[in-house]
């Protein structure tokens, strides 16, 4: 079996790629060992993924959304103690112990701790960067498993996608950052973080969304990924560099999302 990506042998690959990382509450999108080789599954975690989650909208939403990465851990984020004069602090999440604050080695203690502190500042980033290098890499890596994810129980036609020549710019693009300096996507937001949603039947539960995803054709030429991740949703389109047909799609669509579930109720 050749790697997804690089094409290479991949038969004694070790790794199980998390389509979307575990660090964003990923647990079941998942492809199995050999579909991408370890040093493939390597590149990503450490030159997209994890200077992803470093960013720091996602490394706040993580934090405010107590998301745990692979070690059981959220993230610690930086905010400002306001009292006689304002200080920098972090604020982290432990699930014992709840949020708390710590101040840096350099920090006079006295200050903090002796009731001067009457407030704490907390940024609130509500959206990525637009035009992010890494976030748009990142959504190429994910939409090249992502459509093999979606045809897995059609060994037929997984075979067919995995080389097709119509997905190699994306995929030289999403490894190897090759073929073009910037490939583009649309990015904006389709309801608010935490939003709670039930199904129509009276007696459904509710539950958040953490992501979700689907793949839309705009005509013949073109097909995006969308996904849908903490409430804001990127679209980037498989074929070919550009988002303007998506971008007409949403006009003629009234703007709907091609996420939209009619069995699905909002109760934000």
């Amino acid at each position: 079996m050749n790697c997804l990506f690089c094409k290479q042998k991949s038969d004694k690959s070790q790794s199980i790629e998390h389509i979307i990382p575990e660090s964003l509450g990923n647990k079941n999108h998942i492809l199995l060992k050999c579909f991408v080789c370890d040093k493939c599954n390597q590149y990503f975690a450490i030159k997209v993924e994890k200077p992803l989650l470093e960013q720091p909208y996602f490394t706040h939403l993580r934090n405010r959304s107590r998301i745990e990465n692979k070690k059981r851990n959220v993230p610690t984020v930086d905010v400002m103690a306001v009292g006689l004069r304002p200080m920098k602090a972090e604020l982290s999440f432990d699930k014992k112990e709840g949020f708390s604050t710590t101040i840096p080695d350099d920090t006079d203690a006295n200050d903090f701790f002796a009731g001067s502190v009457r407030k704490l500042i907390i940024p609130v980033l509500d959206s990525p960067n637009e035009n992010n290098l890494i976030l748009s890499k990142f959504l190429a890596k994910i939409a090249i498993e992502a459509i093999i994810y979606r045809v897995l129980d059609d060994q037929i036609l997984v075979g067919e996608l995995w080389n097709h020549p119509g997905l190699d710019g994306l995929k030289q693009y999403a490894r190897y950052g090759q073929g073009i300096r910037f490939w583009p996507y649309h990015q904006r937001r389709i309801y608010p973080e935490g939003a709670v949603f039930k199904e129509h039947a009276l007696e459904a539960t509710p539950f958040e969304i953490l992501h979700e995803f689907t793949f839309l054709s705009t005509n013949e030429s073109n097909l995006y990924f969308i996904v849908c991740i903490m409430g804001i949703e990127y679209a980037i389109n498989v074929n070919t560099p550009e988002t303007s047909t998506y971008s007409n799609w949403l006009d003629v669509n009234n703007n709907r999302s091609a996420l939209d579930n009619t069995n699905e109720v909002s109760l934000y």
